[in-house]
């Protein structure tokens, strides 16, 4: 991504208020998987910050939780006759032909959220939170690479129409340019045939094939428990101290100040209440 790309910068009380609108999301969630039976966790830096902070880290701006894929395929059709449509809507790669991203997102509406440098993208936008599938994946180091190899070519293919304008640099745009021209429905299909490639083996590894493409194994989620996060209980996953440290390290200690900060960069935010932020150019 080039460098030199702007985007908004929250202060504390906007940040509160995007913090809440998200907060909305998640309590959605929880009471459609609470009421069906589907199981969910918290991930990321949403379970850092259940556990380290009993709520939201003070700067984050993202909301992120995880399914088995089985268990996201079902919350997904759910979704079509439980979720309340009057204030959310739930944006995938079936229900948007504009949205490119291989996992789901859902996202208030009557909002508007528009990340730095995808103005251009036709897309529904909105106030979100990120709802990540878990595939199973092979023990084996080498499958793992290969298979981890393909999918996320099949993502760069997708997200070629971000890259296009503004990869870092004239040789990667020219490239997205030139991938951007992919079928995307082929795409998807070869990305999600080998996504799920294990998921039939229940192997002791799992994947979630999001940015960071993390391995993880299978008995961290073995069993969920309830944690706090902003005064209310969610799923968390009983080892999470394994998950975190695998992730962050030690993950109790705060980064140094010129880390903390939040990654989610847009150039436009429409609030609920009709506040809006607009990136001054």
């Amino acid at each position: 991504m080039k460098s030199d790309i702007d985007y908004i910068k929250l202060n504390g009380d906007q940040l509160k208020l995007l913090q809440e609108e998200m907060f909305s999301l998640l309590i959605e969630v929880d009471r459609i998987c609470e009421k069906h039976g589907i199981p969910y966790f918290l991930s990321d830096g949403t379970l850092l910050g259940a556990i380290r902070h009993d709520g939201y880290i003070p700067w984050d701006d993202d909301v992120d939780i995880q399914m088995f894929r089985k268990d996201y395929e079902r919350f997904c059709e759910v979704c079509k006759s439980e979720l309340d449509h009057e204030k959310f809507f739930l944006q995938n790669q079936k229900m948007d032909k504009n949205y490119n991203w291989v996992f789901g997102k859902l996202r208030l509406k009557n909002t508007s959220y528009i990340r730095a440098g995808q103005e251009h993208l036709e897309q529904k936008d909105g106030i979100c939170m990120d709802i990540f599938p878990l595939d199973y994946i092979s023990s084996n180091k080498y499958k793992q690479r290969l298979l981890m190899s393909i999918c996320k070519i099949c993502r760069k293919i997708l997200w070629s129409h971000v890259g296009k304008k503004n990869a870092s640099s004239v040789y990667s745009r020219t490239l997205f340019k030139a991938l951007s021209f992919m079928p995307r429905n082929f795409t998807i299909a070869v990305f999600e045939y080998f996504a799920k490639w294990d998921n039939e083996k229940e192997t002791s590894h799992i994947v979630c094939h999001n940015l960071v493409g993390h391995i993880f194994e299978r008995g961290w989620y073995d069993e969920a428990i309830k944690v706090n996060f902003e005064g209310h209980a969610f799923r968390a996953p009983k080892r999470y101290d394994d998950i975190l440290t695998s992730r962050y390290g030690e993950y109790m200690d705060l980064p140094p100040i010129d880390k903390q900060h939040g990654h989610s960069y847009a150039s436009f935010i429409r609030f609920s209440n009709g506040l809006q932020l607009k990136l001054h150019k």
